[in-house]
């Protein structure tokens, strides 16, 4: 404890050493350019928000028994680790303050001040958003703060005497605040670069607005604060002129491209969702000389490894200076991933996409202002960035750095100027068996440090319902085979191990070794006496490692059955197992009657994954049936309902099984039939302002379902109502039938209407959609069409983003033809084609099936 007390008044001494020129470091120009006050450069950086200090996060830590300051030390780390150096943080201040306005000092107080102090111990600079008014739950029940703007809305915050006094008294008590870490108020704290006055402000007045926000200047400035202000202009737009007048110095955006809260992962090709961000009012004269940030950007509920260079170079092309991802799961709570269920980042559990936020820095920091690489998808390679959606892959690879979020065949560009590599799974440099990240970073000729993240599986879809009971993610330090071509290192060398309590060491024979989560130097000759063990690469001590300690406690199995396949077929049957104790094996088992099983065990092919081949000639009846049993050391497990013990116990009496249909061969490949729900469709988000119902129609017959839609009127801004059903998966898996097919099919009917149109597109990988508009009738019957008569639309980027103002419909910068074994969605529009006239009534369609022929 005395060490820590005297390190901490060593640091304040340091940073109390630069008060005198720490009142200002930032600016705007009049161009409205970001800049640095020391040497007059623009300001580029990227990173993450990160809200452990309060809400959910700052009560989940104490629900599991950790320690908040540790937690915040393993975060930053990681951090660091991927490369960034931007933070933002919108305060809770009902958690800091009293009922007055008065600056509180709670324990969340104290863990924002440290976060402060680790950022900047790490060169992280910091935008800081002072006021958030709303509730501190999420996803729980509010909690009782002492705060003043605890029970507030919105719109009560922006006038009367009594709510501007508290916010003022407020702003000047949190601005005086001494950070006890630092020694630096946080008026003159160097690197808090800038202020945003209050998160995503909800106003209805143009007048009050320029008013409050004046108001608001004038408070922080007369603190002594001297960097830029900014506010939030994309909540509400349409007020964008009326913030601009006001004396900030800059503008804030977000920008969700897939929506919020989708509640399960989706798939497919989201390239043309964040191919350019959009602002309408750019040419507005107030507008013009203000800087631009991205306070919180992710694409929610995806886990695709390329999305987040795209949307950096979007950002640049925009001229944002400053953007933040939202937000990063805290290491001790990303088991669950509950803090924001719609996103999911952690360096350890997501390590595809944290390679990707490194990217995506990458190509923040080299891009021009402004700079433009054209639309999708012309833009996929840019700058020392390819964007491969088709192998969820995003690369990057300059001169000294060569970065890969999933296995790649590229080549380093310029291997003898090499100096850091990252990446999952192998490249031409590195061959891995595991799946954590890596990190190789060249300390001098000879001799490279190698950091090794864990193995991680996703046991459960992080973007459901979340629960600190519920485990989506485990991870588990296995040793794995690493084998590594670099020329300085040659086939044979050392590794040494560089973390406290890391016992684990080795030879490499031919470039192969095994290796074991940790930090490590990887040294062609003895290490030299000398050698500067204290030394930094980047933001990051030399012998610095953060790994999880967190145990598995049951046993996980992640299996999706085949829906169906033809006779005469083998079946393959593929799963991923994880469990506390040693596995001895894993089988598909097949009940026979009591006591008797036929067992077919799978093959370990992976660090967690098991396969084997059922032949055909086993596979009768018009469905296949089975369970998986586990063995392990400790018992055995049967899924899908996960319970002790085997179908050929006498008291097993679990009958839920997997179940593959065996379905008639036709030259058809069905990609919706009602019958069977419509789970993979992706509808019109809260956001859009056409009001519709859906419900599935049942009958007395189960295969008789029928999908209705039923739209109120179409007289909104955009007279259009469309869907998407995802259907990918399916026509890869017949993409033998695929390829021979000329036509689909639709069966459908105008409900009790006597006609509708709708538009029927398919939409390809490639971002291209192809369609056909088409009249049903109150009949029902199918309706064929050709796939020559399908013809070029419009993709509609659902789900619907935020803001509301980016695109709604995009049209892919190429020619290509139609090509049905391509297909990933088909997109069913009501819009087209109807008159204007007729957009003011009821519209409505059933549909029972969509097939190919």
């Amino acid at each position: 404890m005395k060490l820590a007390i005297k390190f901490v008044s060593i640091v304040t001494i340091v940073f109390n050493s630069g008060l005198l020129f720490s009142q200002s470091s930032t600016y705007v120009d009049d161009q409205g350019v970001f800049r640095w006050v020391n040497n007059k450069s623009e300001i580029r950086l990227f990173g993450v928000n990160y809200t452990l200090p309060f809400a959910h996060g700052f009560r989940a830590i104490n629900y599991i028994g950790k320690d908040h300051k540790k937690a915040i030390d393993k975060d930053v780390y990681h951090i660091a680790r991927m490369g960034l150096d931007a933070f933002r943080i919108h305060i809770w201040d009902s958690e800091i303050s009293d009922s007055l306005g008065n600056l509180v000092q709670s324990k969340q107080l104290d863990l924002l001040d440290y976060a402060l102090f680790k950022m900047k111990e790490r060169g992280i600079k910091t935008i800081v958003t002072p006021f958030k008014v709303g509730g501190n739950g999420y996803p729980e029940k509010n909690q009782p703060v002492p705060g003043f703007s605890a029970n507030l809305l919105k719109p009560q915050t922006y006038f009367g005497k009594e709510i501007l006094k508290k916010q003022e008294r407020y702003f000047t008590q949190l601005l005086n605040h001494v950070n006890p870490y630092t020694g630096l108020p946080y008026k003159n704290d160097p690197d808090i670069i800038a202020l945003e006055i209050n998160n995503e402000p909800q106003h209805d007045n143009a007048e009050i607005a320029t008013k409050y926000i004046n108001g608001m200047v004038e408070v922080i400035r007369k603190t002594g604060f001297e960097n830029p202000i900014f506010y939030n202009v994309s909540e509400r737009s349409e007020f964008a002129d009326a913030f601009c007048k006001a004396n900030i110095q800059g503008c804030t955006f977000q920008w969700y491209p897939t929506g919020l809260v989708y509640n399960k992962t989706l798939k497919g090709n989201y390239l043309p969702n964040v191919d350019s961000y959009n602002i309408p009012f750019k040419d507005n004269e107030n507008f013009k000389n203000k800087a631009r940030i991205i306070y919180e950007f992710d694409p929610a509920d995806t886990n695709q490894s390329y999305l987040y260079p795209a949307m950096a170079r979007s950002f640049r092309e925009a001229k944002f200076q400053f953007a933040t991802q939202f937000a990063y799961e805290p290491l001790d709570l990303a088991y669950a991933n509950t803090e924001y269920q719609t996103h999911y980042l952690n360096l350890i559990h997501t390590p595809s996409k944290s390679v990707s936020l490194m990217i995506a820095s990458e190509v923040f920091h080299e891009m021009r202002n402004g700079q433009s690489f054209g639309r999708y998808p012309k833009n996929t390679t840019f700058n020392h960035t390819k964007l491969d959606s088709g192998n969820d892959l995003a690369v990057y690879n300059s001169n000294d750095k060569f970065y890969y979020t999933n296995s790649t065949i590229y080549k380093p560009k310029n291997e003898k100027q090499l100096k850091h590599i990252v990446g999952v799974g192998s490249s031409h440099v590195v061959n891995y068996s595991g799946t954590g990240a890596y990190f190789l970073d060249k300390v001098e000729d000879g001799i490279w440090r190698l950091e090794v993240m864990p193995d991680f599986l996703w046991v459960n879809d992080p973007f459901e319902k979340a629960s600190l009971n519920k485990t989506v993610s485990i991870i588990e330090g296995n040793k794995q085979k690493m084998k590594i071509d670099l020329l300085d290192l040659g086939s044979e060398f050392s590794i040494s191990p560089l973390d406290i309590n890391n016992k684990f060491s080795g030879e490499a024979y031919k470039n192969e070794f095994l290796i074991a989560p940790g930090t490590y130097l990887l040294h062609k000759e003895v290490i030299p006496k000398k050698f500067d063990y204290n030394q930094r690469i980047g933001a990051i001590k030399l012998t610095e490692f953060v790994g999880p300690d967190r145990q598995i406690k049951d046993t996980y199995l992640v299996h999706s059955p085949l829906k169906e396949i033809e006779p005469n077929q083998d079946l393959t049957v593929k799963a991923k197992v994880v469990a506390p104790s040693e596995i001895l094996k894993v089988e598909v088992v097949l009940s026979k009657g009591y006591q008797k099983t036929s067992n077919y065990a799978m093959i370990k092919s992976g660090t967690f994954s098991y396969t084997v081949e059922i032949p055909k000639e086993k596979i009768n009846n018009n469905s296949f049936n089975y369970y998986i049993t586990v063995t392990t050391t400790k018992g055995q497990k049967t899924f899908p309902s996960n319970v002790e013990g085997s179908p050929a116990d006498w008291d097993f009496i679990s009958k839920e099984q997997y179940q593959t249909e065996i379905v008639s061969k036709e030259p058809i490949v069905v990609l919706f039939d009602a019958a069977d729900g419509f789970e993979n469709t992706i509808w019109p988000s809260q956001w859009n302002a056409v009001k519709y119902k859906t419900n599935l129609m049942s009958s007395k017959f189960a295969s008789m379902k029928t999908l209705k839609i039923s739209i109120q009127d179409l007289n909104t801004r955009i007279p259009d109502m469309t869907f998407k059903m995802l259907v990918g998966n399916k026509v890869k898996r017949w993409n033998p039938i695929v390829e021979k097919t000329n036509k689909f099919v639709i069966v459908g009917t105008s409900g009790t209407k006597k006609s509708q149109k709708v538009q029927i597109a398919f939409q390809l990988r490639n971002g291209v959609v192809f369609g056909k508009t088409i009249k049903l009738s109150s009949s029902k019957y199918p309706i064929e069409i050709n796939f020559q008569d399908l013809k070029r639309v419009s993709q509609v980027l659902l789900p619907r983003p935020y803001p509301v103002f980016q695109p709604y419909w995009f049209k892919p910068d190429n020619d290509e033809a139609f090509d049905a074994k391509e297909i990933e969605a088909i997109q069913i529009s009501i819009g087209p084609g109807i008159e204007k006239e007729q957009q003011l009534e009821n519209q409505q369609i059933t549909i029972d099936k969509i097939f190919l022929k």
